[in-house]
């Protein structure tokens, strides 16, 4: 995964879930900060990677603590 399918990805979660906008673009800008200093495409995989996986877990828990508040 590069920035830019990073990038599209939290674009489709925020559609989704708009409430956690800002908490999923704090993931992408980490990530992006992060990539700048990244020299080669597997840094630079590695870092989107963490982020998608960290963004992946802030969905679960909101969709886990809106479940539990029904």
């Amino acid at each position: 995964m590069n920035l830019q399918e990073l990038y599209t990805y939290c674009r489709g979660v925020i559609e989704k879930h708009p409430e956690l906008r800002y908490e999923v673009m704090e993931h992408f800008a980490l990530a992006e900060m992060e990539c700048e200093y990244e020299y080669d495409a597997v840094s630079v995989e590695h870092e989107c990677e963490l982020s998608f996986t960290d963004i992946e877990d802030l969905v679960a828990e909101y969709k886990s603590n809106t479940a539990a508040k029904r």
